[in-house]
């Protein structure tokens, strides 16, 4: 029996393409969802589909999905990984920077979940993912929209966990520390900057993060990993 389908969203880069690497080495088929689509080399040879669309536009996720359920299957996962981060002084961030990070961040991931779920409440299986943030327990400085919106994604995990338990659907938020993207370049400065920014802290690799996650998937239906802070074991944080 193949492999089920795997919806990812950010693909292309950081988490996204570990996740998306992760799961094709399982032999699942593929949706890469990114708001610039970019070939995966490893990928070449693998069953999977590049989508160009925002998370923001429902009507254009749904289709990607739909059609790619047409060509591979149900989706079995959807991990909403898609987002960044402005770092800055709120009350001189412009309102629509605001506006767009929270929509990318909440609504965004409201979207995946909508554009889902309907198939596996019918199917009474799937699970979802949602790369959330250890800011969603443990806020900073700065970064205020980033943080409430990934508040905002935990608590949206556990109500949906709690109201389609009965349908036997997985929710499953991972609260990540910092891990090693491109995140920085939404900000303007480079990798080192950042870390200077940050105080030098310890990164986590992105492939740990996917075989975290895949791991998780992977258990039995029966079995849900609901809420995860992974950070470096050497972390005070």
């Amino acid at each position: 029996m193949a492999a089920p389908l795997i919806v990812i969203t950010g693909a292309t880069h950081g988490i996204g393409r570990a996740l998306a690497l992760a799961f094709a080495a399982d032999g699942h088929p593929l949706l890469l969802i990114a708001r610039r689509a970019e070939a995966i080399a490893e990928l070449a040879s693998h069953p999977h589909r590049f989508a160009t669309a925002d998370v923001t536009d429902y009507a254009a996720l749904a289709g990607a999905i739909e059609e790619a359920e047409a060509q591979f299957g149900p989706v079995d996962c959807l991990v909403n990984n898609a987002g960044f981060i402005h770092i800055g002084d709120i009350s001189k961030r412009a309102i629509d920077d605001l506006d767009y990070e929270t929509d990318v961040l909440l609504k965004g991931v409201l979207h995946g979940v909508r554009a889902v779920l309907p198939g596996m409440i019918e199917r009474k299986r799937g699970t979802i993912v949602n790369v959330s943030s250890i800011g969603d327990r443990r806020p900073g400085p700065s970064g205020e929209t980033y943080h409430a919106a990934k508040a905002a994604v935990r608590s949206l995990s556990e109500s949906l966990q709690q109201g389609q338990a009965k349908n036997n659907i997985r929710v499953m938020n991972f609260a990540p520390g910092l891990v090693k993207t491109n995140i920085h370049e939404t900000m303007g400065i480079s990798f080192e900057e950042y870390c200077k920014m940050l105080g030098n802290p310890e990164f986590i690799a992105p492939e740990r993060i996917a075989e975290i996650i895949l791991f998780c998937y992977k258990l039995p239906q029966s079995i849900c990993i609901r809420d995860l802070v992974v950070m470096p074991t050497t972390s005070g944080y």
